[in-house]
Order: C-alpha cells, then structure tokens, then sequence
C-alpha cells in the first residue's frame, strides 16, 4: 500500500532503504525515486533502474543490517532449495534429491550486476544436459550475463544417483 501511495505521488524517499528482489538477493542503498512502474536506486554511487517487477519489498527503515552499498543473497527461498558458493558467488539451486558434487565455475569480466534464473536439466549422471537462462525471477536481459550463467550452470555437476530419472529438471539462481 505504501508502494502504491509513492508511485502515485512519485515521491522523492531519503535515507536508508533495503531493496529484496525477487531472486532474493538484497541490496542497500538509497531510494532515489519511484515512476512509471521503475524504482530509481542509488547503489555504492551508482544510479540502478529497476522494474517494481521485479521487486519483492523495500524497506524503508532507517537501520537494516546491511552496510549502505552491500550486496546478499538471502538464505534459501523455496522448500527443498540449497546453495553452494562458487569462489565469491553464491548459487541457490534446485533439482529434487539432488546436491552439487562440483560448484559451477562463474566469471564476469564487466562491471555488469544481476541475477540470472536457469533452468536446468540433468542426467541420472549428476551431468547438465540442457541450461536455458532468463527464467522468470531473472533481474537482468544483459545476454553476456545469461551466457555466463549458461556457461556456469552447464560447468556444475550433480551427485550421481544410478537410480534417479534419465532426466531431471530444475534451477540454478546465479548473481553477478
């Protein structure tokens, strides 16, 4: 409801706020605006546009337990979800009874930010047959982000369960 009340008003918001996106991840910073369906933040100095979409909540208070300009990926979201890190990146995932034997490899050589759902399918091997990046909950279109995540997600392998489907199918939630 206060959403509302501020994008109607477009209303220019001071202090300390929290952002939580739908992919989990968290940010603090500053709400600079909120207009035409898009929230303005300013995170570590830097002007981000986001599509209230794509949003989960903002808080509004003025302590979080962020430092101003922080990053996280909160802990698992959905039922049966796990998470591996993968050097400085953590990496929630699901396939049913499943745990990753070797972490994906990620590397972004641009200054690009963003999380990136893929969907994944994989042998009765733990191997990744097919990754399909940009599934909903997905906080960029940048396609170099969706090729490094694709490239991630097909690098990882899965515990080998002999009995376990030719195929299952799930997602890997990465954050650049």
């Amino acid at each position: 409801m206060i959403l509302s009340a501020l994008l109607m008003a477009g209303t220019l918001v001071q202090g300390q706020h929290v952002v939580t996106m739908k992919s989990g991840e968290k940010m603090s910073g500053k709400v600079e605006s909120i207009q035409n369906e898009t929230l303005e933040f300013l995170y570590k100095g830097n002007k981000m546009n986001f599509p209230l979409a794509d949003l989960y909540s903002i808080n509004f208070a003025e302590q979080s337990s962020l430092t101003a300009g922080e990053s996280t990926s909160s802990a698992p979201r959905e039922v049966g979800e796990k998470q591996v890190t993968s050097g400085s990146y953590l990496v929630r995932y699901k396939v049913a009874d499943r745990i990753v034997a070797k972490p994906p490899r990620i590397d972004n050589l641009t200054q690009e930010k963003g999380t990136v759902v893929v969907d994944v399918t994989i042998d009765k091997y733990g191997h990744v047959m097919k990754a399909i990046p940009g599934a909903p909950g997905s906080t960029t279109n940048s396609e170099y982000l969706k090729t490094k995540a694709k490239q991630a997600a097909e690098s990882a392998l899965f515990n080998n369960v002999p009995t376990a489907p030719l195929e299952q199918k799930g997602y890997m939630i990465i954050s650049f």
